[in-house]
C-alpha cells in the first residue's frame, strides 16, 4: 500500500485521479485537516485525519515493509512522521519548493527573497506575533521573549530534523533536476531523483482561444504580476522596477488571493501607490481553472520575481498561450527554461529596458518553439510511466 500524507491543495485531486489511474486501490491519501475545513479538496477518495491526532500516530504504526510513505508538502508534521517509521520502509517525497528552499529561514531566506521583500518577511512573517492578554502577564512575557529573543531557537530544531530526512530519503520526485542539485548543496542525502510533475494542463481552450484572437480594443500592454500573495513573489521588488513604465498604457493585474491577506494588502497599496487606481487590477478572490485561464488569455506579459522555483503552472499556461514571461535568473525554473533555449527574459533586466523593448511580444516562431520546448519538459506519458513504477 502507498500511503500519501498530503496537504489540502488544489493540486491533490489531480494527483489523486492520476495515482488511481496506474494503481488502482493501492493507495491510501490522508488529508492534514478535517473535512469541514477543507477548502480545495474533491475527491471522495481521501480520509481527513490532522496529523497531530492520536488517530494519525496509530495509522503510522500500521505501515510495515512492504508499504511506502508518500509527502505531499513537507511541513514539519510530515517530516517528523516519516523519521518516525522504521528504516526499512521506503519514504518519497513529491517536491513542491516553497516546503523545502525557504525552511528553515535563517538558513534559506536571503536566497528566496529581495532587499525590500526581505525587509518584509522578517518584520511580519519570520517571527511569531504577540500574543498580548493582560489577564495572563506570564504567558505575554514569554511571547515578547519568542518574537524579539529565542524566535531562531525553533528554526535550529527544523534544520537538525531536516538533516534527518533527507539522509532517510529514498526518492525525490520532481520535474525539475536542478531543483535536486540545489537539495544536494544543502543537505547529505542518497535519495533518487523520479520524474514527475502535478497536472499543469496548459492547453488553451475555445474559450480562451476566442480571447486570445480577439482584436484589442485599446492598445494597453496587460501585465501579470506574480502568482499568489505570498513574499517569495518579491512583489516589492518587481513594482518597483516596472515602476519606470507608469506612464505608458499599461494594466497591472495581480492575483493575491492564494496565501497571506495581510501581504496582499500590502502589496495592492504599493501597487496603487505607485501606478494609480486606474491601472492596477488585484485579484483578491479565488478563481476556479477555467475563470483564472480566461484571465491568462487577456494577458500580454507575464512577471515573475521568484528567487526560488514557484508559478511553474503559470509559467507553462502562459508559454502555450503564446506570451511573454519574465524570469528572474535566480529561479531554477528560469534556468531550466534556458538550458532548453526557451525564449524567457530575465525579470533582472527590466530595470535596464525601454518600454519597447519590454513590450514587444514573441514572434510566431519563439510562440511555437516554446511549445514544443514546454511539452517535451512536461510529458505525461514518461510522468506516467514512473508513477507506474514508484506506485505499482
Amino acid at each position: 500500500m502507498n500511503y500519501h500524507i498530503m496537504a489540502d491543495d488544489k493540486f491533490i485531486n489531480d494527483f489523486i485521479r492520476d495515482a488511481e489511474a496506474v494503481a488502482p486501490g493501492n493507495n491510501t491519501y490522508i488529508i492534514n485537516t478535517t473535512k469541514a475545513k477543507a477548502t480545495f479538496i474533491k475527491s471522495d477518495q481521501v480520509t481527513y485525519l490532522p496529523f497531530y491526532t492520536p488517530a494519525f500516530k496509530a495509522l503510522l504504526k500500521k505501515i510495515s515493509a512492504q508499504d511506502r510513505l508518500f509527502i505531499h508538502w513537507a511541513s514539519e508534521e510530515a517530516i517528523q512522521a516519516a523519521l518516525s517509521l522504521p528504516t526499512n520502509i521506503t519514504i518519497g517525497m513529491f517536491f513542491w519548493g516553497g516546503d523545502i528552499v525557504e525552511i528553515p529561514a535563517f538558513r534559506f531566506k536571503h536566497s528566496v527573497y529581495g532587499p525590500m521583500s526581505l525587509r518584509y518577511f522578517e518584520q511580519y512573517e519570520e517571527r511569531p506575533k504577540l500574543k498580548l492578554n493582560p489577564m495572563r502577564p506570564k504567558r505575554a512575557l514569554t511571547s515578547f521573549a519568542q518574537r524579539f529573543f529565542n524566535y531562531k531557537a525553533p528554526d535550529r530544531k527544523v534544520a537538525r530534523t531536516r538533516d534527518l530526512f533527507f539522509k532517510r530519503l529514498n526518492l525525490f520526485l520532481h520535474w525539475n533536476p536542478i531543483d535536486f542539485e540545489w537539495v544536494q548543496r544543502h543537505y547529505t542525502t542518497h535519495a533518487t531523483y523520479k520524474y514527475f510533475f502535478y497536472d499543469v494542463n496548459p492547453h488553451p481552450g475555445e474559450d480562451e482561444l476566442a480571447i486570445m484572437n480577439a482584436p484589442k480594443e485599446e492598445k494597453v500592454t496587460t501585465i501579470l504580476l506574480g502568482n499568489s500573495d505570498t513574499s517569495t513573489n518579491n512583489h516589492l521588488e518587481a513594482l518597483h522596477a516596472l515602476a519606470r513604465y507608469k506612464d505608458e498604457p499599461i494594466k497591472l493585474v495581480i492575483p493575491l488571493s492564494y496565501g497571506y491577506q495581510q501581504y496582499g494588502d500590502v502589496i495592492e497599496k504599493e501597487a496603487i501607490r505607485l501606478f494609480g487606481h486606474e491601472k492596477v487590477m488585484a485579484l483578491r478572490t479565488f478563481l476556479n481553472r477555467e475563470q483564472y485561464f480566461k484571465m491568462l488569455a487577456q494577458v500580454d506579459i507575464a512577471v515573475m520575481y521568484h528567487f526560488r522555483t514557484q508559478a511553474a503552472g503559470n509559467v507553462i499556461a502562459l508559454l502555450h498561450r503564446g506570451k511573454k514571461v519574465f524570469i528572474h535568473s535566480n529561479s531554477t525554473l528560469y534556468q531550466l527554461l534556458q538550458q532548453h533555449h526557451a525564449a524567457v527574459f530575465d525579470a533582472k533586466a527590466i530595470d535596464h529596458l525601454d518600454f519597447k523593448d519590454f513590450s514587444t511580444l514573441l514572434d510566431k516562431n519563439d510562440v511555437q518553439e516554446n511549445i514544443r520546448i514546454t511539452e517535451a519538459l512536461f510529458n505525461k506519458p514518461k510522468k506516467f510511466a514512473v508513477l507506474a513504477e514508484v506506485l505499482g
